[in-house]
């Protein structure tokens, strides 16, 4: 007995038992075999079996495209004989040639478990390689993990005509059994690194099946792992549970890691495009409030630890600056003009601190607090000072006219302080906390019009390489010690 299965990308697999005399292959709907292609022809073939049953041939009619037999094209008008297990092509359906038994279940299976080498992997491609052209077609145009699996999934269920079939990424393995999968027959996959498939013609395998077969009724079944750089990223999961069913064969085998292949081949496309957003996102949040270089340097630890530098104490210099009498410049500016005016103050001064390795912490109101010292390279202290320097004369170049005078103080402090990055989806926020911050602020406070004042850390750390006059004791609100303060006396 012989029979015919049809196999198509987008329609599941069909059986055609051949009867004795003529049966027609074409695109005409009277055809014994429909193939719904636009490559074959309305006649295509002809497929003749004996009375004895024991002899096949098949004649192409002169089609326009052809009619191929284990990839060789046949020539016309000429009757060509076929064996059990030959492949027939026209355009995108193969036609696999079966000799049965009485009964199907009874036919010889293949190997149960056969290990995953680039030997199945080029067996399996060089059998299915116009199925998986259509596979690859559908595929290149996944843009994420989730909707590959699903069309994974949906690709093999239609072209191996299954009941159930499952895409399982390596993060979900502890999760097989509640998605209805058998541990024992999972495990053995992943473990043994092996496509699985049953039944098979190793005794050693039935008892894995009797056991698929008592939990969940199973008639045959394929587990494939997904292998991508030697390791094992995601398990397929194909089965049939009717009755009577056609069990898997060889050739569905190598179809299921020919395309589990190219799942992981699309599973790693997505991910490095997910990855390269992700970067994206995080590098353009990041250059909100740090310069280029620190942005980079973040970006790279948070692509290695999947997370940005947390709160941790550190020793740090915190630099505030304020423009003086902001409400009186406002009212003679008038509102719009001083906004302009903000805005542009605000740009230069980032630009400044970013000039000298420093980070942005945050803007406050018509203030900024910026923060010397994390992971930047140099001398912190002494960046910080000639941050504040550039700023003083850059107002003094730019924001000195009888409309729009701008006085600032800047205070500088350093000192341990608890800092790092508190971050969300959407948002990335530098955050510093400490006594050393509130020294910066209240120095700043009083360094009113355009001084510079800096605590006694950051003074003993620059003294030498800037003109320094000691202040003495200062006191700094809601702080119950004053400071010893020194103003930078040039700049």
């Amino acid at each position: 007995m012989w029979t015919l299965t049809v196999r198509s990308p987008d329609s599941k697999p069909s059986e055609y038992l051949l009867k004795p005399g003529l049966n027609s292959i074409g695109r005409r709907q009277d055809n014994d075999i429909l193939i719904a292609d636009e490559a074959a022809s309305r006649q295509h073939a002809e497929i003749q079996l004996n009375d004895e049953g024991n002899t096949i041939t098949i004649r192409d009619l002169g089609s326009r495209n052809g009619t191929y037999i284990n990839r060789r094209r046949i020539t016309e008008n000429f009757d060509f004989k076929l064996s059990a297990n030959d492949v027939v092509r026209i355009g995108l359906y193969e036609i696999l040639v079966t000799q049965l038994a009485s009964d199907p279940q009874e036919e010889p299976a293949a190997r149960g478990v056969q290990p995953f080498s680039r030997e199945l992997l080029l067996e399996s491609f060089d059998n299915h390689a116009v199925l998986l052209y259509e596979v690859i077609q559908q595929l290149n145009n996944i843009l994420d993990v989730e909707m590959a699996l699903k069309e994974v999934s949906r690709l093999l269920q239609v072209t191996l005509g299954a009941d159930q079939c499952q895409v399982v990424l390596a993060q979900d393995f502890e999760r097989l059994e509640a998605l209805g999968i058998p541990r024992r027959i999972a495990d053995t996959a992943i473990q043994q690194r092996s496509a699985l498939l049953l039944p098979s013609q190793e005794p050693q395998t039935r008892s894995l099946l009797e056991e698929a077969s008592r939990q969940l009724h199973l008639q045959t079944l394929l587990c494939v792992p997904v292998v991508s750089q030697e390791q094992t990223i995601a398990l397929i999961y194909i089965s049939k549970s009717r009755r009577g069913t056609r069990f898997f064969g060889q050739r569905d085998m190598q179809l299921a890691v020919a395309v589990g292949h190219l799942a992981a081949l699309t599973i790693e496309r997505v991910s490095l495009m997910e990855r390269v957003r992700e970067e994206q996102r995080i590098r353009q949040l990041l250059q909100r409030f740090v310069a280029p270089v620190e942005a980079e340097f973040l970006l790279r630890s948070y692509l290695r630890s999947g997370k940005l530098p947390t709160l941790a104490e550190q020793r740090l210099t915190i630099l505030f600056v304020d423009i003086a009498g902001s409400i009186g410049l406002a009212e003679r500016m008038g509102s719009q003009p001083f906004a302009q005016l903000l805005e542009r103050y605000y740009q230069d001064v980032t630009d400044i601190i970013f000039q000298y390795n420093g980070l942005l912490d945050k803007y406050l109101g018509d203030g900024v607090m910026a923060v010397f010292g994390m992971g930047a390279k140099g001398q912190p202290e002494l960046q910080a000072v000639h941050a504040a320097q550039e700023i003083l004369r850059q107002l003094e170049a730019r924001y000195r006219t009888p409309e729009r005078y701008i006085d600032v103080g800047i205070g500088i402090n350093t000192g341990n302080a608890v800092a790092g990055y508190v971050s969300t989806k959407e948002r990335v926020e530098l955050t510093v906390l400490g006594d050393a911050v509130n020294i910066a602020a209240g120095l700043q406070n009083l360094a009113r019009p355009n001084r510079i004042l800096l605590g006694p850390e950051t003074a003993a750390a620059v003294a030498g390489q800037v003109t320094l006059k000691p202040l003495g004791e200062l006191p700094i609100k809601e702080r119950s010690h004053p400071v010893d303060a020194f103003e930078v006396t040039t700049h």
